[in-house]
């Protein structure tokens, strides 16, 4: 979407989250912008960190192939939100149960 330019958008929790993210050059992941029902947007972009290089891989490959809904990809997601949450809403975060 041109107004939230990324590299791909996730949508979570049955689409009460929708997470913005970019790969860098090195095709490691960022998030950019989390969007939460009853939150709204947050933007994290210069704050929050880069995914470490195996989790990046993983979400990568699942995204291409369409199997996002694997309990790997969701812990991977968990690991770099608890990572973040000092730039995330932690009270988003544990309300729509992505810590």
């Amino acid at each position: 979407m041109p107004t939230r330019p990324c590299s791909f958008c996730l949508s979570l929790q049955g689409g009460s989250v929708f997470a913005d993210f970019q790969v860098d050059a090195s095709g490691i992941v960022v998030l950019r912008r989390i969007s939460f029902d009853g939150y709204g947007c947050c933007r994290v972009e210069g704050f929050a960190t880069r995914m470490n290089s195996d989790d990046s891989r993983l979400l990568l490959d699942a995204a291409a192939s369409g199997k996002l809904d694997g309990v790997k990809v969701e812990m991977a997601l968990q690991r770099y939100f608890r990572e973040n949450k000092d730039v995330i809403w932690t009270d988003a975060l544990t309300e729509h149960e992505l810590l």
